[in-house]
């Protein structure tokens, strides 16, 4: 096998093999395919979604209704199902799995992120397979709940807790187009993706029949700059796992960065939080991707929620683009009263300073 250390996000409708419940038939196949990989000496951890359909098909005959539940409610009651359905296939092989339940705020500070790490790794070491899912039943809220997004952006953390080479997002799409194919009939599939762009994130969309590629753009973007390759293909065709991870051409391949983020950028990635961001200009914007620099205050437009000094938080553009992520020199009510102006006011404005920067360039990274 060309990679060796291999995460393998699973979309709902996979697991589901279009229907409302588990498919354990299509469930097997996956599990056939991940065995392969463990038996020519790969590792392999799972990003499994499918717990919330699992809920919705225990709940549908029985009140309340279970289209009134919330989605951490559904998820619940659904990901012992799913645990349940992964552990007796994987026992027919005789591998052990291990369930991993992970949120925003596991990841949000160094101890959680260096914890979340450790166990993965430990599991790895030892043979056994970790089912990774987000734990929607502790999510804050339905928008908390979402920041992690259908598994997606998940399996990119992942990828980068473990450092893995390749991350494999199997959906019930070929992989990324040029456009929607469902409304143009001339979109083409893009085989290879060498940097991430707006022109891909263009071409993802949010139009329905996509297979949620918006989010995995992103999280495509958030692994490669991680240093792993990422391939987006349909988990419909036969060992399309196993064929993404001999290297051979398959959906959509998206190259890895350069050079790999050192653990600590990794960990920045993976922890802003969802209390606040700054909105940046585009002269900041240029500074920060074009020319490596540090975000200064006379860069930053304006704060969207609270944080305080030490927080890991996002820049976004003027149009909401996500731009970088990082530790923030200043609270919200700080930053709020010193934007827009030079460093040398900082001290002068707020009668004290912490630095030049809004969020010096070490403890930054591009989104």
């Amino acid at each position: 096998m060309r990679y060796r250390r291999i995460v393998a996000k699973f979309g709902t409708s996979l697991l589901t093999a279009g229907s409302d419940r588990l498919d354990l038939e299509a469930m097997s196949r996956l599990v056939g395919q991940v065995v392969r990989l463990r038996e020519a000496g790969c590792e392999v951890a799972i990003v499994s979604s499918g717990a919330q359909a699992a809920g919705s098909h225990v709940l549908a005959h029985r009140p309340p209704d279970a289209r009134d539940l919330s989605r951490q409610a559904l998820a619940s009651v659904g990901q012992s199902h799913l645990m349940q359905s992964w552990d007796e296939l994987f026992e027919w092989h005789d591998v052990v799995v291990a369930q991993v339940l992970l949120t925003r705020r596991d990841l949000s500070d160094r101890l959680g992120y260096l914890n979340a790490r450790t166990t993965l790794r430990d599991l790895l070491d030892c043979g056994a397979v970790p089912i990774v899912n987000e734990n929607d039943a502790v999510a804050l809220d339905e928008v908390l709940a979402s920041r992690i997004g259908e598994n997606d952006s998940l399996s990119a953390y992942v990828a980068n807790l473990i450092d893995a080479d390749l991350l494999v997002i199997l959906t019930d799409v070929d992989g990324l187009y040029t456009a929607d194919p469902s409304l143009d009939p001339t979109a083409r599939l893009i085989p290879e993706v060498g940097n991430i762009d707006e022109s891909h994130e263009d071409a993802a969309g949010d139009g329905p029949g996509r297979g949620g590629m918006t989010s995995k753009v992103s999280a495509a973007r958030v692994a490669t700059s991680g240093g792993a390759t990422v391939v987006i293909a349909n988990g419909h065709t036969p060992d399309a796992l196993v064929t993404a991870a001999e290297g051979t051409a398959i959906g959509t391949r998206v190259a890895p960065a350069a050079n790999q983020l050192e653990h600590r950028k990794r960990w920045i990635m993976g922890s802003a939080g969802a209390t606040g961001h700054l909105i940046v200009d585009g002269g900041a914007v240029t500074a920060l991707r074009d020319r490596g620099r540090s975000l200064l205050p006379a860069g930053v437009k304006d704060v969207e929620g609270a944080f305080e000094r030490g927080e890991t938080i996002e820049v976004r553009d003027t149009e909401g683009r996500r731009v970088a992520a990082g530790i923030t020199n200043y609270g919200s009510s700080e930053v709020l009263r010193i934007r827009g102006l030079r460093s040398d006011l900082i001290a002068q404005t707020l009668g004290y300073a912490y630095g030049d920067e809004v969020i010096h360039r070490d403890n930054l990274v591009l989104l």
